[in-house]
């Protein structure tokens, strides 16, 4: 039995899955990824505070997915050494996010030379000011071990997680969280209209609840 059999369980519908991209996956058929059963991305739009050279990757795939009829959002690399508010104007400023998007993600995986406070300080206001911004709780991407390398912080876990990790059955959490949203399962998939290895995700929920996770 493959996992998304195993995750299937006894639920008669099918798991929604999804990727996630950046500009190392090129060029990319929105149709032939929304044809092979793909029903939602998060594409990279910015890194750091300012002048991240390939914002154009979002605002060029964002809308071909959205046409495709993928729900969509941009994700953003936190810099752990640049202020969080900084970075999330800036990253609302590139993508603009809109009524349907998926919603905004922050990608949370590198120390640089900040201490753990400092990072889970970055990371909230970066969080708290995209939440104003949208009115809603954004997800948070991160791994068990990240968390746990940074003290596990407290005052996360009302966030929706989107939790990494590969090669088992299921995720383990990282502290404070009894649940995660979505699952990036796999660094190596294949998936049509991608020349290339993709991130691939699933949505814990059933296809219908998709819409809780859209703006």
């Amino acid at each position: 039995m493959d996992l998304l059999e195993r995750l299937r369980g006894d639920d008669p519908d099918e798991p929604v899955t999804g990727i996630d991209v950046s500009r190392y996956q090129g060029t990319v058929d929105w149709k032939q990824v929304q044809g092979s059963g793909v029903r939602f991305a998060a594409i990279k739009a910015t890194e750091g505070a300012a002048d991240y050279p390939y914002s154009d990757y979002y605002t060029q795939n964002a809308e071909l997915a959205r046409q495709a009829g993928l729900a969509v959002g941009g994700y953003h690399f936190f810099n752990p050494n640049a202020d969080g508010k900084t970075q999330a104007n800036y990253f609302l400023q590139v993508v603009q996010p809109k009524p349907g998007d998926l919603l905004p993600m922050l990608d949370l995986e590198q120390t640089g030379s900040a201490s753990g406070a400092q990072i889970a300080d970055g990371a909230q206001a970066w969080l708290e000011t995209v939440r104003a911004a949208t009115g809603r709780k954004p997800l948070l991407y991160t791994t068990a071990g990240f968390w746990s390398q940074i003290g596990s912080p407290a005052g996360f876990d009302n966030y929706p997680l989107w939790v990494a990790e590969y090669g088992v059955n299921q995720p383990h959490l990282p502290q404070g969280w009894s649940n995660y949203t979505i699952w990036q399962h796999s660094q190596s998939g294949k998936v049509a209209g991608i020349e290339g290895p993709v991130d691939l995700d699933l949505f814990s929920g059933a296809p219908e609840a998709l819409k809780s996770i859209r703006l």
